[in-house]
C-alpha cells in the first residue's frame, strides 16, 4: 500500500513545533508528516480550506486567491480575483465528470461584490466572475448535466439562481423581505431553496421555476449563521440571541434557548440525530430531536467559525472546535460526547498563533487509503497559517456533521445521508475508454462487472455473513452486503474472471464461420483510491474495506484478455477462406504509465497453399462505445501488417492477390513547386505485360518526366501510354520474354508541382493517399485476367537524399564538379534548367553535420531566381557532403 514520505521545502516556515497526542481511541499526528501540522500562506489572510479527498488542499485566501496545497508540501497558486478584499464565507467545492469547480462569494462594503468560479486544472487559472449587487455569506451549487447551478442570496434582499455552463452564466433572481446573511440551504431532491432573512422571514423557493419566494414563516428574530436540516427535513437555525428554532418547512416552528447568543457557527447534527450548538461565549450544547438539552460544556473562549463532527474507530462521537481569544491567538479543542451520560469531556487541544475567521470552518476528509482510511482535519487562522492533522477516525458523522453538510461545502443533505446501516458499492472499469462493466456495455442484463466472494466481518474478526458470487457495477441494492460503520468490515475476494461479448454480438456479423461465443474477459487488476492514485494489485486481494457513516464506492480497474478474430480472403477456386483467432491482453498497470503501450500487430498471412500474397486491403471493425453503432470501421491498404490499439475486441477482414508486382512512389521529404519524384515498377517471374498509373490529387500536377528506363526487353507501348499534367500512364510487355525472375521493369523519373508545402514525415500511406491515387498492374503468362487480384502492390516511400542541395550533376555528391557548374551561374539570374542552382535561403534546412543523417532539405523560399551569396552559404555549407552509397535511389 501507499506509504508517506516526508519532505522538507524551503518556500514554507514550520510554525508549530513538535505535536503527536492520543486520547482515548482516536490517533492524531500532522498531515503532512508525524510533527508537521501547519503551512503558512505568505501574504494572505483570513482563508478557507477545502479537504479534498487524498490529502491535497484547497485554499482560498479573504481576497480571492486560490491554492491547492499538496500532500508533498508543495503550494501551488491556481488563480486569482482583482478587485476582492474580504471573502467571509468558506468556499464550494463541486467536480463534474472531469471538471472540478471552486466557487465563492464576496462580502465587500463599497467594492463590487462578485460570486466567482474556478475550474481548477492543477495549474493557474482565471476566475470567472458574476456581478451581485451586495454582500454574500455563502452559496449552495451543484452539478446539473454539463452546467454547474449556483443559488445565493445577498444583504440586498436578492436571490440568485445561476447557470454557469463553464464559461458563461444566466442568471435569473427574485427578492426576499430582508437582506440575507444566512447561507442558503437546499431540499435533498435539489427541487427547492430555503432562505432565511437576517430579520427572520423564512422562504421556499422553486428552483426550477424560480419565481415568487414562498413567504413559509416570518420568525422575529435575528439571523446570521448557517442552517442544518436533518434525515427528515426538519431545518435548523440559531438566532443571535442563543435561540435554537427547529422549522417544520410545511409552516411551523419550536425553538428553546440554552445561549446567550452566537454569530459564528451554525447547528451540527451527528449521525445518532443529536444536535450540537456553538456560542460566542463558548458555549457548546447537545440537544435530542425533541430540543432537550443533552449537556453542555464551555470552550473558555469564543468559537468563530463552525467546527465538525467525527465519529472514532472506538465508536465514540468527537466534535473539533476552534475558537479565538480577544488577545488575538486561538485554539483547537476536540470534545468527546457521551449522549447517554450527558457529559461533554476535552480530549485534545492545541493553541495557534492567531484566531480563526468565519470562512476557516473544519473541514473533513479521507486520505484515501484503502485498508487503513485514515481522515484528515483541516482548518485556518487569520494570519494565513493552514492547519491539518490525519487521525484514524471513520470520518464525518451525521447528516449534517460540518459546514454545508459535506467536504464540499455544496449546502444540501445527500440522498444517502438517512440510513445508519450503510452498503459498499463497487463499480469495476475496464481500463481503456474508463466504462462500467455494467449489463448495458455487455449488452446482456446477466452478464456484468466482476464476480467476488464476500464476508462480512464483526468488530472481534468473527464472520457475520458469507457471501458468494456477488458482482460488482450491481444496480439491485438487495445484492450489495449492508454493514454497520464504524463497526464491520467487508472483505472482499475477486476471483472468477468475467467473460462476455462486446463486438460479437447476436447482430453482429462475420464472414468465414462461426464468430466467437466470448470476445471479452475481465480480472481484477487496481483499487483507485483517488485522482489518477491507486492502491493495490493482485496481491491485494482479498481486500478489507471500512463501512463508513454514508454509504461507500470504490472504483476498480481491470486487466482485459480481447479476442481479435481474423477473416483472411484468398483468391482462389478451393480454400479461398481462412479464419484465425487471436487473445490480446489488455495490461491496465502498463497502460496508465504509457498508453501508446497498448497495441498489437496483426501480421498478414501472406503464405498461403503454397503461393505468396498480398494484402491489398483490410476492414477492421473495433469495438467502440461511444460510436452508436457500438463499432469503429477503418480500412487500410496495401500493408504487410497494421497496428491496432488494445481497447477491445475486434473484427479484421483481410483481402488478398497474387504478388505479381509492386508499383512504388518515392519522394523526397520536402515537397513544393517543382519536385523530383521516382516511379518503379518490379515484376513477379513470367509477367509479360504491365501498366503504371499515377494520378496526383489535391492541385499536384506533373510537370515533366525526366527520364525513364526499362528492363531489357521491356518496351513501351506508346499508343497506350501518355503524360499529362492530371495524370501519368504507361503500358509495357515483353510478350516474347517473359521474366526469367522478380525484374524492376520500369524506373520513370518525373517533376511534380506541389501548389502548398507538402512534408513527408513516413512511410505511411495516409497523407500521400490524399496527394496521390496509385495503380499498378503485372500480367503473368498463363493466368487468369483479374486487375483487381492481380494488380500490384502499392508501396509509398521517402527518402530524404532524393534532392540533395548543391548537387547539380545528380551523383549525390557536393564536390569540385559541382562547384565549377556553380560559378557559371553565380551572379546571374537563371531559369529553365538552371533554376536547380537556386538552392538558397531555405526554411527548415539542416546542413549534414555533425553526421550525415542530420541533413534536411527543408524547403526553398527564394522566388526570385537570382544566384548570389545566400546561394553560395548554402553551397559552402553542403561542400564536401557525400550520401552513403546505401541510401542512395536505386
Amino acid at each position: 500500500m501507499n506509504k508517506r514520505k516526508q519532505f522538507s521545502f524551503l518556500f514554507f516556515v514550520l510554525i508549530s513545533a513538535f505535536f503527536v497526542q492520543t486520547f482515548a481511541a482516536l490517533n492524531t499526528s500532522g498531515l503532512w508528516s508525524t510533527t508537521k501540522y501547519s503551512w503558512v500562506l505568505p501574504g494572505k489572510y483570513g482563508p478557507g480550506v477545502i479537504a479534498k479527498n487524498g490529502g491535497n488542499l484547497l485554499v482560498l485566501s479573504k481576497d480571492g486567491a486560490v491554492y491547492e496545497l499538496q500532500m508533498s508540501g508543495a503550494m501551488v497558486a491556481l488563480g486569482q480575483v482583482s478587485g476582492i478584499n474580504n471573502v467571509v464565507a468558506p468556499p464550494t467545492y463541486v467536480e463534474n465528470g472531469s471538471n472540478k469547480y471552486l466557487i465563492w462569494v464576496t462580502a465587500q462594503e463599497t467594492a463590487q461584490n462578485k460570486l466567482n468560479v474556478l475550474k481548477i486544472n492543477g495549474s493557474f487559472g482565471t476566475p470567472e466572475s458574476f456581478n451581485i449587487d451586495g454582500s454574500a455569506y455563502g452559496l449552495v451549487a451543484y452539478a446539473n448535466g454539463a452546467n454547474l447551478v449556483i443559488i445565493t442570496a445577498t444583504m440586498k434582499g436578492t436571490v440568485y439562481k445561476v447557470t454557469f455552463d463553464g464559461t458563461n452564466f444566466t442568471p435569473s433572481s427574485v427578492t426576499v423581505g430582508g437582506p440575507v446573511k444566512v447561507p442558503p440551504l437546499m431540499s435533498p431532491s435539489k427541487d427547492k431553496v430555503y432562505i432565511l432573512t437576517q430579520n427572520g422571514k423564512f422562504y421556499s423557493i422553486n428552483v426550477a421555476a424560480f419565481s415568487t419566494p414562498n413567504l413559509i414563516l416570518s420568525i422575529g428574530d435575528e439571523f446570521s449563521t448557517p442552517m442544518a436540516m436533518d434525515e427528515s427535513g426538519f431545518i435548523y437555525a440559531l438566532s443571535t440571541a442563543g435561540y435554537l428554532y427547529k422549522i417544520d418547512p410545511s409552516g411551523s416552528e419550536n425553538h428553546v434557548r440554552f445561549l446567550s447568543a452566537s454569530n459564528s457557527s451554525g447547528p451540527l447534527i451527528d449521525g445518532e440525530g443529536y444536535i450540537y450548538i456553538f456560542g460566542d461565549n463558548g458555549k457548546v450544547a447537545a440537544l435530542n430531536k425533541n430540543l432537550l438539552k443533552l449537556g453542555e460544556y464551555s470552550i473558555g473562549q469564543q468559537i468563530t467559525t463552525t467546527p465538525a463532527i467525527v465519529k472514532g474507530r472506538d465508536g465514540i462521537t468527537y466534535l473539533i472546535i476552534p475558537s479565538s481569544s480577544t488577545g488575538g491567538t486561538g485554539k483547537i479543542t476536540i470534545l468527546s460526547f457521551n449522549p447517554t451520560r450527558g457529559v461533554f469531556s476535552k480530549e485534545w487541544e492545541v493553541t495557534t498563533t492567531s484566531t480563526f475567521p468565519i470562512s476557516a470552518a473544519v473541514n473533513v476528509a479521507p486520505l484515501g487509503a484503502l485498508h487503513n482510511d485514515n481522515y484528515y482535519f483541516a482548518t485556518a487562522t487569520n494570519d494565513g497559517t493552514i492547519y491539518a492533522w490525519q487521525f484514524d477516525a471513520i470520518g464525518p458523522y451525521g447528516v449534517w456533521a460540518m459546514y454545508g453538510q459535506n467536504i464540499n461545502h455544496t449546502g444540501f443533505v445527500d440522498s444517502a445521508s438517512g440510513s445508519f446501516k450503510k452498503r459498499i458499492f463497487i463499480t469495476a472499469k475496464e481500463g481503456f475508454y474508463g466504462k462500467e462493466l455494467s449489463g448495458a456495455l455487455f449488452n446482456n442484463t446477466g452478464t456484468y462487472g466482476l464476480l467476488y466472494d464476500a464476508k462480512l466481518i464483526n468488530p472481534d474478526n468473527t464472520i457475520a455473513v458469507t457471501l458468494s458470487n456477488l458482482r460488482t457495477n450491481e444496480t439491485n441494492l438487495a445484492k450489495i452486503p449492508e454493514g454497520i460503520p464504524g463497526s464491520q468490515k467487508l472483505e472482499v475476494k475477486f476471483a472468477t474472471p468475467t467473460g462476455g461479448l462486446l463486438l460479437f454480438t447476436p447482430s453482429f456479423s462475420v464472414q468465414g464461420g462461426s464468430k466467437p461465443t466470448v470476445d471479452s474477459t475481465f480480472t481484477f487488476r487496481f483499487w483507485k483510491t483517488g485522482q489518477n492514485e491507486y492502491e493495490g494489485s493482485e496481491g491485494d486481494n482479498p481486500a478489507i474495506l471500512t463501512y463508513m457513516f454514508n454509504d461507500r464506492y470504490l472504483t476498480v480497474f481491470t486487466d482485459a484478455t480481447y479476442t481479435f478474430y481474423i477473416y483472411n480472403k484468398y483468391p482462389l477456386q478451393t480454400n479461398s477462406e481462412a479464419t484465425d483467432s487471436i487473445d490480446v491482453k489488455f495490461d491496465y498497470n502498463t497502460y496508465r504509465s504509457n498508453p501508446n503501450s497498448a497495441v498489437h500487430t496483426v501480421d498478414a498471412n501472406t503464405n498461403y497453399q503454397g503461393q505468396q500474397w498480398y494484402a491489398y486491403k483490410w476492414v477492421v471493425y473495433q469495438w467502440n462505445p461511444d460510436d452508436p453503432r457500438g463499432f469503429e470501421k477503418n480500412t487500410y491498404y496495401d500493408k504487410d501488417s497494421i497496428r491496432l490499439p488494445i481497447k477491445g475486441p475486434a473484427y479484421i477482414e483481410i483481402y488478398y492477390a497474387q504478388l505479381s508486382a509492386t508499383v512504388t512512389l518515392l519522394l523526397p521529404e520536402f515537397a513544393i513547386g517543382k519536385t523530383r519524384a521516382y516511379l518503379f515498377l518490379d515484376a513477379a517471374t513470367n509477367s509479360i505485360a504491365y501498366n503504371i498509373d499515377l494520378k496526383p490529387l489535391s492541385g499536384i500536377t506533373i510537370d515533366s518526366v525526366l527520364s525513364e528506363e526499362f528492363a531489357n526487353n521491356v518496351s513501351k507501348v506508346n499508343s497506350l501510354s501518355f503524360v499529362r499534367p492530371t495524370e501519368l500512364k504507361y503500358t509495357l510487355n515483353s510478350m516474347e520474354n517473359p521474366l526469367p525472375g522478380t525484374t524492376r521493369v520500369a524506373t520513370i523519373v518525373v517533376n511534380l508541382n506541389f501548389p502548398e508545402k507538402t512534408t513527408f514525415e513516413s512511410n505511411g500511406d495516409s497523407l500521400f493517399l490524399q496527394k496521390f491515387d496509385l495503380y499498378g498492374y503485372a500480367q503473368i503468362q498463363g493466368q487468369l485476367v483479374d486487375p483487381e487480384n492481380l494488380r500490384a502492390k502499392r508501396v509509398f516511400k521517402t527518402n530524404k537524399y532524393l534532392y540533395v542541395v548543391g548537387d547539380f550533376n545528380g551523383d549525390f555528391v557536393v564536390d569540385i564538379n559541382d562547384w565549377n557548374l556553380f560559378v557559371n551561374v553565380l551572379g546571374t539570374t537563371v531559369s529553365g534548367n538552371d533554376l536547380i542552382y537556386n538552392i538558397g535561403p531555405r526554411e527548415d534546412f539542416n546542413p549534414p553535420y555533425p553526421n550525415y543523417t542530420n541533413y534536411r532539405a527543408g524547403y526553398l523560399t527564394d522566388t526570385t531566381n537570382d544566384i548570389t551569396e545566400s546561394d553560395l552559404y548554402y553551397f559552402t555549407t553542403m561542400f564536401g557532403f557525400a550520401v552513403p552509397e546505401s541510401e542512395r535511389v536505386k
